[in-house]
C-alpha cells in the first residue's frame, strides 16, 4: 500500500478558512516516510504562507492502482 501526504492550513486571521495542501513528490512506501514528508510539508507552509498555520495532517492510503488523486481548479 502507498501514501500520500495531506496538510490543511488555516489562516491565522480567519481560522475558518482553510487551504489542503497535497502532496507532489510522493506517494510513499511506508507512513513513517509520508509523515516525514507531511511535517516538510507543515514547515514549508509555515515558512511560504506565514498568513497561514498548519493545523492538521494525515496520510491517506491509495489503493492499488492509485497514484495521486489529482483535481483541477476551474
Amino acid at each position: 500500500m502507498m501514501f500520500k501526504a495531506i496538510v490543511l492550513a488555516c489562516a491565522i486571521a480567519n481560522p475558518e478558512l482553510c487551504i489542503e495542501f497535497h502532496d507532489t513528490r510522493g506517494p510513499y512506501e511506508t507512513r513513517e516516510e509520508c509523515k516525514a514528508r507531511a511535517m516538510e510539508m507543515s514547515r514549508d507552509v509555515g515558512d511560504d504562507l506565514p498568513y497561514l498555520m498548519p493545523t492538521k495532517w494525515r496520510c491517506q492510503a491509495l489503493k492499488e492502482g492509485m497514484l495521486t488523486l489529482w483535481t483541477q481548479s476551474p
